[in-house]
């Protein structure tokens, strides 16, 4: 390659990389100040966190691909560069026709020198230098200090109330330390960036947050009451078990010990209730379905106990107004007679546990299999035995009086019949003529009726 090829090819790069130096600057500089309104608009109108802010930078690559594109494109044409180092150099119109054949001797002539290049960048750079400056002012200033409605909207009373909440369901291990802890970074979130600029959205988010926080709750106590009838049916098997004990032949016992321990496995399994309350010898004992009479009362026992911690985190949730007073009540779980299971179990020998169980959820017990597991007895004949209804047919004048009776009380007590009173009569017009008759059916005028009145009202002599 000729030294006057080389010198058009080195000055052409080095005027590329000064055009893309150029379009970067200027596509930084414009860039930058978007960038930087952006911040300033978006704390003062939605008091967007920094780090979301941040998220802009990715702008920067960008802003300088679309400089290289840019300055690649306005680059002139290798001809007009080579006319240009031509009418520099002074060399007579040889480079540009060196371009297009062979110079022979002309070849000799003397080489010409690239010109240099200078950029005017005081102003570019300055420009670069604000924007920067503007960028970083941006993040720096407070959002509080750039809203419209700055008047902070007070919380903190259900803010408090409802971290309480969830410091009550991290405490009961209702809920897991993560999600407590992101609960509270919402709150406080909340809690900061209330204004009274928008109070319907602040409002909102908390109405949010309280309804997530209560359905936990609220699932939470619905677990907790079938976990508690569970308990409350082992404790009074077990009891009824060591009552029943000598009324029971050896078999009988042995299986109502194994559906026993069954029942007792299925409730630790579904909940941390009872299960941290067996020991490792009361487990094992239940895992091989052999329970002695004191394993019985340990059993018993621990049933109790699991339902009574159940009942304190009840109160706990209530207290902290995580549930109403009727899922505090079923969060005590139901009451099981011992001793009519007991009796039962005597009387039905071949009986097992859960029929026995059943049979008590028509007594006040309260079964876990949910709502209509009780026998109906819908449509059967009532039981007459006790009573103190008696059949006793009216006679005519009665039935057609009772007809034409109205209703004028109600009372669960028994009907006291007079017998001083005689027998009821009937026909009482008996006799009567049709039309005038004995009763007196004209009808009285308007004008009349003062007269007739004061007729009826003579004072007695």
């Amino acid at each position: 390659m000729s030294h006057d090829e080389q010198l058009v090819g080195r000055f052409y790069n080095h005027l590329t990389r000064w055009f893309v130096l150029r379009q970067s600057v200027a596509a930084v500089t414009v860039w930058a100040f978007l960038w930087g309104t952006a911040i300033l608009v978006l704390k003062a109108t939605q008091g967007t966190s920094v780090p979301t802010l941040a998220w802009g930078a990715i702008g920067l690559p960008l802003a300088l691909g679309f400089a290289v594109w840019s300055a690649l494109r306005s680059l002139p044409d290798r001809n007009v560069v080579r006319a240009l180092l031509d009418e520099r150099g002074e060399c007579g119109g040889l480079l540009m026709a060196g371009a297009e054949c062979d110079l022979g001797q002309w070849q000799a002539k003397p080489a010409a020198e690239m010109p240099t290049l200078r950029w005017r960048a005081q102003r570019p750079l300055g420009f670069l230098t604000l924007a920067i400056v503007f960028v970083a002012l941006g993040f720096l200033i407070p959002a509080r200090s750039l809203a419209v409605n700055d008047t902070p909207l007070d919380i903190n009373r259900p803010a408090d109330r409802l971290a309480d909440q969830v410091r009550v369901l991290q405490e009961e291990k209702i809920l897991d330390p993560d999600r407590a802890e992101n609960l509270k970074q919402k709150i406080e979130e909340l809690r900061s960036q209330s204004t009274g600029k928008d109070p319907a959205k602040a409002l909102e988010a908390l109405d949010h947050l309280n309804d997530v926080v209560r359905q936990v709750a609220r699932q939470a106590a619905e677990k907790n009451s079938r976990q508690a009838n569970q308990l409350g049916q082992l404790d009074a098997a077990a009891e009824a078990l060591q009552k029943a004990a000598a009324g029971l032949d050896p078999q009988e016992a042995a299986e109502l010990m194994k559906e026993l321990a069954a029942l007792a496995q299925k409730a630790a399994t579904e909940g941390d209730a009872l299960e941290s309350e067996l020991g490792a010898e009361l487990a094992e004992a239940l895992k091989e379905g052999k329970l002695t009479s004191e394993q019985l009362a340990k059993l018993a026992a621990a049933a109790k106990s699991g339902k009574g911690s159940i009942s304190k985190m009840g109160k706990k949730l209530h207290n902290a107004k995580l549930i109403d007073a009727d899922q505090l009540k079923a969060c005590e779980g139901g009451q099981c007679d011992s001793d009519a299971l007991a009796k039962y179990l005597v009387k039905n020998k071949k009986a097992s546990l859960k029929e026995g169980l059943k049979d008590q959820e028509g007594n006040g017990g309260l079964g876990d299999d949910g709502p209509g597991n009780t026998a109906l007895n819908f449509g059967d004949r009532a039981n007459e035995d006790g009573t103190k209804f008696k059949e006793e047919a009216l006679p005519p004048s009665e039935l057609s009086a009772l007809k034409e009776s109205q209703l004028s009380g109600v009372s669960k007590l028994p009907p006291k019949r007079d017998n001083n009173a005689g027998t009821p009569q009937s026909g009482g017009l008996t006799g009567a003529a049709v039309g005038g008759g004995s009763a007196n059916a004209a009808p009285v005028l308007p004008q009349h009726r003062g007269a007739v009145g004061r007729y009826f009202d003579r004072p007695v002599k």
